[in-house]
């Protein structure tokens, strides 16, 4: 499962990372993790998974934690019929680790300054467009899109323990990735011009935060009406 979404991401934006995200998944948070000043740890919004990123002299040692719930939902093949509300909020954790995992091996590769706010943008984007791609390889095409938007956006909760800046980072992310998904969904999607998307979702992916900022501004002006 979790090789396959990062398969899904990668051939999206045509990147490589040369690993395979299996071998860097961890059901127990180190110790020495937990209150470290050398290791950087990304909390994901709902506080049961994080990407670890560790200095080690000139090397950059990374770690995905998924909580063991979790990773036994996915691992259990529950999703091969449907997603239901649970496990594609298991699916949205494992894709946002997933996808902070690919955005910082790739963007440390080409020496790329990243932000976080930037990884988590990206990051809620890569949750909508796998959970599209991946639903519609097991449902015969058939696209629950509704349901994706509306517990990825609408009805997404945060977890209680996170610090109020990492809260408003999140809500920006999600706002900024609501307003994007809108414009993939509305102008490709629905028009099914795969193609076209694609292009949009690499040169999206290319750019730094405050392109990506102002690529999402410079559509939501163009297109009066929200999801």
């Amino acid at each position: 499962m979790f090789s396959r979404i990062q398969k899904i991401i990668e051939k999206i934006y045509k990147v490589e990372t040369f690993l395979d995200v299996e071998d860097y998944i961890f059901e127990k948070l180190p110790l020495d993790a937990k209150n470290s000043r050398e290791i950087c740890k990304i909390q994901s919004q709902f506080s049961k998974g994080c990407l670890l990123i560790y200095q080690n002299g000139d090397d950059l040692e990374l770690a995905i934690y998924l909580d063991r719930e979790t990773v036994s939902n996915l691992k259990g093949g529950h999703l091969q019929k449907d997603f239901h509300r649970k496990n594609l909020s298991d699916f949205f954790l494992a894709t946002e680790e997933i996808s902070h995992f690919i955005y910082a091996v790739w963007s440390i590769r080409y020496r790329r300054q990243i932000t976080i706010l930037e990884m988590e943008l990206q990051a809620e984007v890569d949750k909508y467009i796998t959970a599209i791609f991946y639903s519609g390889s097991i449902n015969d095409g058939k696209i629950p899109f509704r349901n994706i938007k509306r517990q990825l956006f609408e009805d997404s909760v945060l977890h209680p323990c996170l610090q109020s800046e990492e809260i408003e980072r999140y809500k920006d992310a999600n706002r900024l990735a609501m307003n994007y998904c809108h414009h993939l969904e509305s102008h490709y999607l629905k028009k099914n011009d795969i193609p076209s998307m694609i292009r949009d979702m690499r040169h999206f992916y290319r750019l730094g935060q405050n392109g990506k900022i102002s690529h999402i501004n410079g559509i939501t002006f163009r297109q009066p009406s929200a999801c």
